[in-house]
């Protein structure tokens, strides 16, 4: 796979990030054109300043919980690295994310550690493809449960079907992982000369990953606090402006709000998460300038401070 830098000023400069970051800056127009600016500045001035910064540890806690999985998946396939090494690869793989569309981070990921490890990038990838099984998987499955609980029978339509084709594409994922197994040796014959070692060291992270029961365990456990320590970033944020919402509709707020991020349209879902989340606050009967303060608080941690945290962080790290 191409060793080169996914981060470069071609990339940053190029005329899909551009035009991206125009379309997020325009939905975000949007949604403050449409909101009573003065009420979301009334709203925010009541904001505790210590629970908030306590939503920051909260969620800068979580990236350590994502580079201890990363680093589980990697021992299963013989690959040692610090865990304090891989948080930084994967935070910074988030900063990627930040500024770049396409999901470039994940790909940004596997360079940084090839460069730190000398590891082939198509066998970390494959790491993280695992990864991402999981995070859906889960993500469904707390999405369905919240919902459940939330609306009982009577989930809204456009989530319902949100939730139906997210089923049906894992649904899918799980078929092909199935035969790409089973084919495996039909597959290479197939596949040109140059990147039979590329399916090999894919193939190979991707089952021994899944085939691990330890790590099947621990990963999965790891994902689920991942998902809670979002949901408690969230869950704080509330608490800082006074806000009192049950434990359910943090989740499925925080849940419905991340599949947009899945969707590589924004960076980072840049502008359509903000108004998902004043969107899913409203249906809840939480006042937009309520709303709308909590989606820009929330998001100056989960966004902004990314962008800027990160950007130092790229500047000074031996890995970049």
């Amino acid at each position: 796979m191409n060793d080169k830098n996914p981060l470069n000023t071609h990339i940053l400069l190029n005329k899909k990030t551009i035009i991206s970051f125009i379309v997020s800056f325009a939905i975000l127009y949007f949604l403050i054109k449409n909101i009573d600016i003065n009420g979301v500045i009334a709203v925010s001035k009541n904001l505790d300043i210590s629970i908030y910064v306590l939503a920051i540890v909260v969620h800068y806690s979580s990236f350590y919980v994502r580079g201890l999985r990363w680093k589980k998946l990697l021992n299963t396939i013989q690959i040692r690295a610090s865990t304090p090494a891989l948080t930084e690869m994967v935070f910074l793989s988030w900063f990627a994310n930040s500024i770049v569309p396409a999901k470039i981070g994940d790909v940004y990921r596997s360079y940084l550690l090839k460069k730190y490890n000398s590891v082939p990038i198509s066998t970390s990838l494959g790491t993280i493809v695992v990864e991402r099984i999981f995070d859906i998987a889960v993500l469904l499955i707390l999405l369905s449960v919240s919902g459940a609980i939330l609306f009982k029978d009577k989930i809204p339509g456009q989530i319902l079907q949100s939730l139906e084709v997210g089923y049906i594409l894992l649904g899918l994922v799980i078929l092909g992982l199935v035969l790409l197994k089973v084919f495996k040796d039909h597959i290479i014959r197939i596949v040109p000369n140059k990147f039979v070692v590329i399916f090999e060291n894919l193939h190979r992270s991707v089952y021994d990953s899944f085939s691990n029961t330890s790590t099947f365990v621990n990963v999965s456990i790891l994902t689920i606090v991942s998902w809670f320590l979002e949901s408690g970033r969230f869950l704080l944020v509330t608490r800082a402006l006074g806000v009192d919402l049950d434990l359910p509709v943090i989740i499925f707020v925080v849940l419905a709000a991340s599949l947009l991020t899945a969707i590589p349209l924004t960076p980072a879902g840049l502008g359509a998460v903000e108004v998902s989340i004043v969107g899913i606050l409203a249906i809840m009967g939480i006042d937009t300038a309520v709303g709308t303060s909590i989606a820009l608080l929330d998001r100056l941690i989960s966004y902004w401070s990314i962008l800027a945290v990160g950007a130092i962080v790229y500047a000074i790290s031996d890995k970049t």
